[in-house]
């Protein structure tokens, strides 16, 4: 069965921010492969959503029901709810998430 996907306001700021980046150092055709990437992604969470590992700094703070999976250098965080999935981040991999979590809680745009 396949699960409702939703990327969330806040999530959708972080993908434009990726889009513009990748477009800028890679060019339009550069982007088109990583968003192949991404649709790609969306849809195995969709089919699988438990297949994607639970973040550990996630864990650590007692939230259940979050994953992650991975696009290149992109961190992809979600929640199952029922039959949907909620997109809440995408976050580069060379970023600290425990801050980047931190600032997303503390602004009350992620829970």
């Amino acid at each position: 069965m396949s699960h409702k996907v939703q990327i969330l306001a806040y999530a959708k700021d972080d993908y434009r921010e990726i889009r513009g980046y990748v477009k800028r150092k890679f060019g339009d055709q550069g982007w088109m492969a990583v968003e192949a990437d991404f649709k790609k992604m969306l849809k195995q969470i969709a089919d699988m959503p438990l297949a994607g590992s639970v973040p550990e700094e996630i864990e650590m703070i007692g939230l259940v029901h979050y994953r992650q999976r991975l696009v290149g250098r992109t961190r992809v965080i979600y929640q199952i709810k029922e039959e949907e999935i909620f997109v809440h981040m995408f976050v580069d991999t060379n970023r600290d998430f425990s801050t980047v979590l931190y600032d997303r809680l503390m602004s009350k745009r992620m829970f």
